[in-house]
């Protein structure tokens, strides 16, 4: 571990953030899970927009109006992100529980008494280093399954219209990277896998166990969603738009709000900052319980 200093006139007061920093920083590189886990989400990315456009542009002719009202050129090129939303949940998890789980959590606190600043340290480099790779994965996903659209039918959209009107005339739409929301909702994928890998960090510190983090991370994300489609629509449909997994939704669509698994999502920057007040919520609960426990 790279050694902390604590030496205020270097830190000015801020208990060794920026050595904490390149701590953090040489922990993440050195494991293996990290580059697995990275992999993952760039193989995800990538496979995942070629296979989803493949098979929709091979099933456009027979797809029903509905099906075409809700294909979204964007989210379809993000579909890997239903992946990787889980990977940057077992990293975020493994940053924090792997050193309670190995007893080196007790080194880093006695290097560095001041343990928000290791909360914050933890947060810092695992946002940055997965900010960086979903948002060059998000973006190349976006390429990728542009030409597959394109080289099995999809014609690229004309300046002034909509995607609706280019469906309704039989075609499949192509975006070009410059069309209007599709920047921003690029972006907007990568900074949801992001903010959720944040969050993971935050259950990290809560539970302190690998096992706990993982499947409690998991039962938010996926089996709750699938547990709320059994109340009555009257109850279920006001809760759908802010689970995390159609927050996610609706950050990355331009198209359709309306979907056939998630209801009505929100616009998407509501939905972003619903998910960053979920991540700065669980991240500042992890630091305050932290901060009142033994390691």
């Amino acid at each position: 571990m790279t050694a902390l200093s604590l030496d205020p006139g270097t830190d000015h007061g801020r208990a060794g953030l920026t050595e904490a920093i390149r701590s953090e920083w040489a922990k993440l590189r050195s494991v293996r899970s990290t580059w697995i886990s990275l992999t993952i989400i760039v193989v995800a990315g990538l496979g995942f927009a070629a296979l989803f456009s493949a098979l929709i542009a091979s099933n456009w002719k027979h797809s029903s109006p509905l099906d075409r009202a809700q294909f979204d050129p964007v989210r379809i090129s993000q579909a890997g992100s239903f992946i990787s939303q889980i990977v940057v949940g077992v990293l975020g998890a493994l940053v924090v529980t792997s050193e309670y789980a190995n007893g080196s959590i007790r080194t880093t606190f006695a290097a560095l008494p001041r343990r928000t600043t290791v909360v914050a340290a933890k947060a810092i480099v695992t946002g940055v280093v997965l900010l960086i790779v979903t948002e060059l994965t998000a973006f190349a996903s976006f390429f990728v399954s542009q030409a597959v659209l394109l080289a099995s039918g999809g014609k690229q959209l004309p300046a002034g219209a909509t995607l609706m009107t280019q469906i309704k005339a039989g075609v499949i739409p192509v975006l070009s990277i410059t069309a209007s929301g599709v920047p921003m909702a690029l972006l907007r994928t990568g900074l949801y896998l992001t903010l959720m890998g944040v969050l993971a960090v935050g259950l990290g510190f809560l539970l302190r166990s690998t096992t706990a983090t993982i499947s409690l991370y998991v039962v938010f994300l996926l089996v709750i969603p699938i547990l709320i489609q059994l109340l009555p629509s009257s109850i279920r449909e006001p809760i759908q738009p802010y689970l995390p997994s159609n927050l996610g939704v609706a950050m990355e669509t331009v198209g359709s709000k309306q979907t056939d698994f998630a209801g009505v999502l929100l616009d998407a920057w509501p939905a972003t900052a619903v998910i960053v007040a979920y991540a700065a919520l669980v991240l500042a609960a992890g630091a305050t319980l932290l901060s009142r426990r033994d390691a």
